[in-house]
């Protein structure tokens, strides 16, 4: 009879908990997906925004969702610096150390010598007018000595055509004007971001020097002075986490408020890999 109770009153305990643990799983899914809505209300932002035609979920498929650590999310990129040999590499250095998060034995000088393509063909005219590259094309400068870098499609070719040759699963795609909300969305999902911002996310300068006319178009062009890429890899409630290639030996924190106004001025430049594996 003791028995009989005893299993009851166990049934009756297993069941309670049960409906207990239920219910605060449900409410803490409640509250976070509350949170969600919320953060996009606030940012103005469309939830179900599309990149390259890919929802964030898409483009996190093939990565491993990293833990969140009392709301700390922070994913394990190798910590790489430009110099001493790429003191104008920043692109490059953080394409490296995207790729070596994924798995390839990628090395910054083997990327830059074999599929970065540079153009430091810098001139003057006979106004004393100088023209040169377009950063958007090719890396304006040579990335070893001297120059300026180059823009997001620039990386992203870089990346496809070392994907062609080592990983055709794998694709590079430049995620325009990513809003804060889903940055922190591919980054639970494991997605490591090359963005465009400034060095130590101070305010920018425009240098008369930094001018010039494009070679191919006639156009005029200026490079916003202090700009710098690097690799967004994490974030809590105030700061966002990089692998800053700028002579940085440890991922280092910058407040989110000081990134999202240097990205947004940079053109909210954002590179993330696609893995197509099936």
């Amino acid at each position: 009879m003791r028995n009989k109770v005893l299993v009851t009153v166990l049934g009756i305990c297993t069941a309670v908990c049960t409906v207990i643990a239920d219910y605060a799983y449900t409410g803490q899914v409640y509250d976070e997906r509350a949170a969600e809505i919320q953060r996009y209300s606030e940012l103005n932002a469309d939830p179900h925004t599309l990149y390259c035609g890919y929802t964030v979920e898409e483009l996190g498929e093939g990565y491993e969702k990293p833990d969140t650590i009392f709301g700390k999310v922070l994913l394990d990129v190798p910590v790489i610096s430009q110099y001493p040999e790429l003191p104008i590499g920043c692109e490059i250095t953080s394409a490296a150390a995207v790729l070596q998060y994924l798995g390839f034995d990628a090395d910054k000088l083997y990327l830059a010598d074999n599929y970065l393509i540079w153009d430091d063909n810098f001139t003057y005219d006979e106004n004393m007018v100088s023209h040169g590259p377009d950063p958007y094309k090719v890396f304006a400068g040579d990335p070893y000595n001297w120059g300026y870098g180059c823009f997001a499609p620039v990386i992203v070719d870089t990346l496809n055509r070392y994907f062609a040759d080592a990983a055709p699963d794998y694709e590079a795609l430049s995620l325009d004007d990513v809003n804060a909300a889903d940055i922190e969305k591919l980054l639970n999902e494991g997605v490591p971001l090359i963005v465009w911002a400034s060095r130590d996310m101070k305010p920018y300068n425009y240098r008369k020097p930094a001018e010039w006319l494009l070679n191919d178009t006639g156009e005029p062009f200026t490079w916003i002075g202090n700009s710098h890429t690097l690799v967004l890899c994490g974030y809590d409630s105030t700061c966002y986490y990089f692998m800053d290639c700028d002579d940085k030996d440890e991922i280092t924190p910058y407040l989110k408020e000081s990134f999202l106004n240097r990205f947004e001025e940079n053109g909210s430049q954002c590179v993330a890999v696609k893995i197509n594996k099936e």
